[in-house]
């Protein structure tokens, strides 16, 4: 380790075993934008090892407001680049892959070959749907999340639970272009993400699973709902 105290301030809550976990893991984030971006950073900052950032889009100006990662210095750049090269001077123990394109349904068994955990990121319900089955079909855990306005939605989906095709099974697009996004919300979101995926990753129950967290900023309730 080549800053010594590092994680020292995870102790008190993740054991040694937990930190030795986590370094040792790999967790793929589908989508790079202002969801994304946070979890990516955030789980470098928690140690883990290995990430994969699959994003098709570059930074532009309307980004500036949320996305943790665009500068405007960096407008135009890929936005996995861009991430990567953000994280790589927050942690530069992680290994970070980048993959330049959208997801797709047959490219998943080649980016998820090594992976332990995916956090999906994404905007458009139809991919959400594919990537969970894709996810299932090579029996990896699944934390999604969605924001819009004030407002996100959170769950885990584990292999055979089917949560997002349940929740995100009619319909295209996302309301996050009719709602806008702040910067507040999606750091909210991708936080509560990485408590799930963290927890995923060490061997811990997940709080969400066949279930999904209503977040609501504007009037500060979080409700949750059971999936049957």
């Amino acid at each position: 380790m080549k800053l010594k105290g590092r994680y020292g301030r995870n102790k008190k809550t993740l054991s040694d075993e937990d930190q030795l976990k986590l370094a040792t893991s790999c967790v793929a984030i589908v989508g790079c934008g202002g969801l994304g971006g946070y979890i990516a950073e955030e789980l470098a900052r928690i140690g883990v090892g290995r990430l994969v950032l699959i994003d098709g889009d570059r930074l532009e100006v309307s980004n500036l407001n949320r996305q943790i990662m665009a500068t405007e210095l960096n407008i135009g750049q890929w936005k996995v680049e861009a991430a990567r090269d953000r994280l790589h001077s927050v942690n530069s123990e992680v290994n970070v892959e980048v993959v330049r394109g959208w997801f797709e349904e047959d490219k998943g068994p080649e980016l998820f070959q090594k992976v332990d955990l995916v956090c999906d990121a994404l905007d458009s319900r139809e991919a959400r749907v594919v990537l969970e089955r894709v996810c299932h079909e090579m029996n990896l855990p699944l934390v999604f999340a969605s924001i819009a306005g004030w407002f996100g939605q959170i769950g885990v989906s584990l292999p055979g639970d089917f949560s997002v095709s349940r929740l995100f099974g009619r319909g295209e697009q996302g309301v996050e272009n009719a709602w806008g996004n702040p910067a507040f919300t999606p750091a909210v979101l991708a936080s509560l993400s990485v408590v799930e995926a963290v927890k995923l990753v060490v061997g811990l129950k997940p709080s969400l699973r066949h279930a999904w967290l209503q977040v609501d900023l504007l009037t500060m309730e979080f409700e949750r709902f059971e999936i049957l």
